[in-house]
């Protein structure tokens, strides 16, 4: 059942959503569970979301983001497109951040182990990534599937292909092969509020302990039946960052998601 809430209610909660977003960096490691959606019927599903930043530091910075997800679900597999971009506005010179685009597959999506494809394009330019892109297969376990509670684990390998932008004339060039593994868990907490716990772990073969891991929980509070207040928090941890930034780096955020 949808709750009610009267109209100054709603109205304070968008107005939070769209004013009160805190960015301290952006995480590398895209999270495709943070998206992905389970349905027991066949055909498209779909989310659109927005945010809003306004700071004032030096310079006057005006941030909006907007995200697209869409999915398809057969009788057998599931189809995802993900898509996602960042404007900034710093006192009136518009550019464009950063963006990315992913598709996967997932075959036998009903079954306890279902193989995966995926490929990735991504670009950003605050921290001089010029362009991302890979390719890579794995297999996904559910170990757990109860009404109100779910578990999933996914592990795989990854062709990646990175171009850094260090300097005027500077440019590094990666062309790695990587594990990727992931683990999710998620709880429906009642009829309007759900949470989702993901854990990621990237790196490479020969430096298998020397890690790019992610941690995220994100809670989601429905308020009508097609918009939802979504709050996440994310927490990086690059054992060896191509650029000068903290190992550590993290990003809270919330907006809203429009679903269709």
């Amino acid at each position: 059942m949808t709750p009610k809430f009267t109209p100054i209610a709603r109205l304070t909660i968008i107005l939070l959503s769209l004013t009160f977003l805190t960015e301290i960096t952006q995480a590398q490691v895209l999270n495709v569970e943070r998206v992905r959606s389970d349905s027991d019927t066949t055909g498209w599903v779909g989310e659109l979301g927005f945010d809003f930043s306004l700071n004032k530091y030096n310079d006057r910075v005006i941030k909006t983001g907007g995200q697209a997800n869409a999915a398809y679900f057969s009788d057998l597999h599931q189809y995802l497109l993900i898509t996602s971009l960042d404007l900034v506005n710093v006192d009136g010179n518009s550019l464009v951040s950063n963006g990315y685009l992913h598709l996967r597959s997932t075959f036998l999506r009903k079954e306890r182990l279902s193989p995966e494809l995926f490929t990735q394009y991504q670009y950003n330019n605050n921290l001089g990534l010029r362009n991302r892109m890979l390719a890579g297969t794995g297999i996904r376990y559910t170990f757990l599937d109860r009404p109100n509670l779910s578990g999933r684990f996914s592990t795989g390998v990854m062709f990646e292909h990175e171009e850094w932008g260090l300097g005027d004339d500077e440019t590094v060039e990666n062309n790695l092969i990587k594990s990727t593994s992931n683990l999710v868990i998620r709880g429906q907490l009642n009829p309007q509020t759900s949470l989702t716990m993901i854990g990621y772990y990237q790196a490479r073969p020969d430096r298998f302990f020397e890690p790019r891991a992610t941690s995220e929980n994100q809670l989601n509070m429905r308020i009508t039946r097609n918009l939802t207040f979504r709050v996440s928090f994310t927490m990086t941890y690059d054992t060896d960052p191509v650029i000068d930034v903290p190992n550590l780096t993290y990003e809270l955020k919330n907006g809203l998601v429009f679903s269709l």
